[in-house]
């Protein structure tokens, strides 16, 4: 298993009293990180994977027959262990099986993991705010495709300047494929260009088609997946939510921006406002539109190849998901020159 460069700051919390939540897209490896922290963990580990519905019938009963469960694996009932949940949102109630056993079970540490915002706020309450701490896990910026591909010691040197030859000889075709076929952890595994494309497309029809329309309660389906069409041909482009609703999909205004929440809130899409010394103007104003991954928009275009948009689109994957900076925004003038990034905070 690779590792992640969130995973140290993760790591910084395994002995403390909080709750740890690992929430992402599916497939952006929150297992595979629950995974390296078990293997790495001295401590006495449970995981509990609630795909597998024993696991889930078993931690939707009352606390203590969960607790009683433990004591049959683990002999020492006061021992300090490490429980690690994953898809905790499929519990029927994880505020309360987590703030009951959290509040009376001290020793037991939990390091649990989600798939979608919404489904997550819809179930955690606000009193576990005080007693957990949220890590966003986003797909592979860069340096850790890099690392992926097996080629560390070009890792190492994304962040500092780079002899051209360096760059042409051993970088540029795998930031080639950074940009064709995105950043998701398999993607990156996967060296055969066509199973790439498959896997990508699977992801598409069994996340964004199936998953998310369930989530969302989603009954027009053609008009979704001509939205996602139109979204994708528009990625790194200014959002007209007037005309998109009225001339393309058809559908009301509120419903457009409903639809859009939702897919913002399942990690597909991301919004970014312009720059505005005003406020209000700042809400007004058309935002611009991007796909979390490029891959994910080539595969619903069904066009694998390198474009401006995607080009761009990247650079912003890497400004918010590997430089985290706090906000970032575009700035453009009525004669349509642009800044592409404006960043606000101090990356790390």
């Amino acid at each position: 298993m690779f590792q992640r460069q969130i995973l140290s700051q993760i790591e910084k919390f395994l002995f403390t009293t909080d709750i740890l939540l690992l929430y992402g897209a599916r497939q952006v490896g929150k297992t595979s990180l629950m995974k390296i922290l078990q293997q790495k963990e001295l401590r006495k580990t449970f995981f509990f994977d609630l795909e597998q519905k024993k696991y889930l019938m078993l931690l939707n009963q009352d606390q203590e027959i969960f607790i009683e469960y433990l004591k049959n694996l683990w002999r020492d009932g006061n021992e300090k262990i490490v429980v690690f949940i994953d898809e905790i949102q499929y519990i029927d109630d994880p505020t309360s099986f987590l703030k009951y056993l959290h509040d009376h079970y001290p020793h037991i540490k939990f390091i649990v993991s989600g798939s979608s915002t919404l489904e997550i706020r819809g179930k955690l309450k606000d009193s576990m705010v005080w007693r957990m701490l949220i890590f966003e896990i986003y797909p592979l910026n860069f340096q850790e495709f890099l690392v992926f591909k097996g080629i560390d010691h070009c890792a190492s040197l994304v962040r500092n300047p780079i002899p051209l030859e360096i760059t042409n000889q051993e970088i540029l075709p795998y930031y080639q494929e950074y940009l064709i076929y995105g950043w998701y952890p398999q993607i990156a595994l996967t060296n055969n260009f066509e199973e790439k494309k498959i896997y990508l497309k699977q992801i598409v029809s069994t996340y964004i088609e199936k998953d998310i329309r369930d989530i969302g309660k989603l009954n027009e389906i053609e008009k979704f997946n001509n939205m996602l069409m139109i979204l994708a041909e528009q990625s790194g482009n200014l959002l007209n939510i007037s005309e998109l609703s009225n001339d393309s999909v058809d559908v009301a205004r509120e419903t457009l921006k409903n639809r859009l929440f939702l897919l913002e809130n399942t990690f597909v899409l991301r919004q970014i406002t312009p720059y505005s010394k005003n406020i209000r103007s700042e809400l007004v104003k058309m935002p611009k539109v991007f796909f979390e991954d490029n891959g994910i928009r080539n595969a619903l275009l069904d066009t694998f190849e390198i474009t401006w948009n995607g080009l761009e689109n990247s650079v912003l994957n890497d400004l918010s998901h590997s430089y985290r900076f706090e906000k970032i925004q575009f700035y453009r003038t009525k004669d349509h020159n642009a800044i592409d990034f404006i960043l606000d905070g101090i990356p790390y």
